[in-house]
């Protein structure tokens, strides 16, 4: 059977995607190899929401023919999306694969491993109309890490000036919750002990459909109707924070006390130039309350530098603000045009020089108040998922979705969740020892 190469860039979204197009391959008789090694097939989904991505993409295109100039190069994800015709001009690319097109992939490649064509095929559509989700039925056995993502919803209506995403992954499109519940009981069948939900917009979820389902009820619907352990949110954004998700996040211990919540900046002035749908003052008091009302809550944030605009009084205020927080990880990214976004044409872009200078201050303060968060922690009995075991060593992560290490008895098996009694932290990583004999 033919052999087939994956890689992926970008976000936990683009990971869930491969992973589907991984089961759709094997239930077709494909058998997966090394991306570094000799396949039939390479498919690399990618990533657009920075130069970087683009370029990083450009050179796996080159690297997969030199690996089998014979093989086959299908490039799929935001970056074919968006530039598709730029994509299928490169003469090692045999297939352009849109962000709502991955259903069809395996026929695309079957067409093209039976008979080669001198041009790329493209399948792309415009996604800015009334897509529906791409239902597409997640493998268990594709899923390559402990953790398996669940997408519940795709695109993103909200437009903020400095991103590409919205334009490569179309309107607000959310999965039927029945859908949602049943890959969550397969995954729990299948032995996977925590699911990650993620999507675009993920607190928007339901907005689209006619019954107009909620984060909080398919959360709700989670913990009384499958035999999922554990469940973690993906990144939401703090606007769509309510009561009822603050209630079902505080009803079960089966749902992680962490919360990713961007803020972008910490300076009124740039929040606004950046279309965001709150104040500082506004996401302050957000935190202010989750911690007030999440018993263990931790916190982790995404933060764009060097917007256009930011001057260096801005710059000041943002970290004031990122002060008076107290996050478990701060992602820090300097700001990146992006061609047709409002923002790459915005007055007042920041040297490069300046925005790596503030990334590494910023990167400073996320580690002070990393150390602080794990020193705080010490003490605490935590729930272990175990993703790595070697030499009787164990890590993984903790409910609050940090990571620890712990000595584990022989015989102890990867996609465990164990007691641990944090004893101490090896730099940003935290030790303990096993609550409990197994």
């Amino acid at each position: 059977m033919p052999t087939i190469a994956f890689t992926t860039l970008g976000c936990r979204v683009n990971q869930y995607d491969t992973d589907s197009m991984r089961g759709l391959f094997f239930a077709d008789g494909f058998t997966e190899t090394d991306f570094n090694g000799r396949a039939d097939v390479y498919v690399i989904n990618t990533c657009s929401v920075t130069h970087m991505g683009e370029k990083k993409s450009r050179q796996i295109i080159r690297r997969a023919k030199k690996n089998n100039a014979d093989g086959l190069v299908i490039v799929t994800g935001c970056y074919a999306q968006l530039s598709p015709d730029a994509l299928a001009a490169i003469p090692d690319v045999d297939a352009v694969i849109g962000t709502n097109e991955r259903k069809n992939i395996v026929p695309v490649v079957n067409r093209l491993l039976s008979e080669r064509t001198n041009v790329a095929v493209q399948a792309v559509h415009d996604v800015m109309g009334r897509d529906a989700f791409e239902e597409i039925p997640l493998y268990p056995s594709a899923v390559e890490h402990t953790r398996a993502d669940l997408k519940i919803q795709e695109g993103c209506n909200n437009f903020c000036s400095y991103c590409i995403i919205p334009y490569t992954r179309g309107s607000l499109k959310s999965r039927r919750p029945d859908a949602v519940i049943a890959e969550a009981g397969r995954l729990a069948e299948a032995g996977f002990k925590e699911i990650v939900l993620t999507g675009i917009h993920l607190g928007a979820y339901g907005l689209d459909l006619p019954e107009r389902p909620t984060l909080a009820l398919i959360l709700k619907r989670l913990i009384e109707e499958t035999d999922i352990e554990r469940i973690r949110m993906g990144s939401v954004e703090s606007a769509e924070i309510d009561d009822a998700l603050i209630d079902v996040i505080n009803s079960s211990s089966r749902i992680c006390p962490h919360l990713h919540l961007p803020i972008q900046s910490g300076a009124d002035e740039i929040l606004q130039s950046m279309r965001r749908r709150y104040t500082k003052d506004e996401y302050i008091s957000l935190i202010e309350r989750l911690t007030g009302r999440i018993q263990g809550l931790t916190v982790s944030t995404d933060l764009i530098v060097g917007f256009p605009g930011e001057t260096d009084m801005l710059f000041a205020e943002t970290m004031d603000t990122l002060n008076r927080l107290r996050f478990s990880h701060i992602h820090a990214f300097p700001y990146s045009p992006r061609q047709g976004t409002p923002a790459a044409a915005m007055a007042g872009q920041v040297p490069n020089n300046v925005k790596k200078r503030r990334v590494d201050t910023v990167n400073a303060l996320s580690e002070r108040q990393k150390k602080a968060l794990l020193d705080s922690l010490i003490g605490a009995e935590v729930q272990v998922l175990l993703e790595e075991i070697k030499d009787n060593a164990g890590e993984g992560f903790s409910e609050q979705y940090e990571r620890v290490r712990v000595a584990v008895p022989a015989g102890c098996e990867r996609g465990r969740i164990i007691d641990v009694l944090l004893t101490g932290r090896d730099g940003t990583v935290l030790t303990g020892r096993v609550k409990e004999a197994f």
